[in-house]
């Protein structure tokens, strides 16, 4: 597992709740895998916990917080969710929380 990722969020709140969440994460780790998504269950903290990987948050239109939060992945997910075609890709991760 990488060091450093960063997500895209539509709630920020939501991320801080402490239960697990659904996220896509760009790996940010020099090298071939360089913003290398995977697909997550994972736990999200503010302040960043040592011994965890680094986390950026940027919004839905790119603009990242200017504070690192960590993460905690639980479990890898398959690269693609259940979704129909052209689809809201956040609906899509709410769903596969839910499972």
């Amino acid at each position: 597992m990488a060091s450093e990722y960063e997500a895209f969020v539509r709630d920020r709140a939501k991320i801080l709740s402490g239960k697990e969440l659904v996220l896509t994460l760009r790996d940010l780790a020099p090298g071939r895998k360089k913003y290398r998504g995977v697909n997550v269950r994972c736990v999200v903290s503010r302040p960043p916990r040592p011994g965890e990987p680094v986390l950026w948050i940027r919004s839905v239109v790119g603009l990242r917080d200017p504070e690192p939060y960590s993460v905690r992945i639980v479990e890898q997910l398959p690269e693609t969710f259940q979704a129909t075609p052209y689809s809201d890709f956040f609906d899509a991760m709410e769903r596969a929380e839910r499972r």
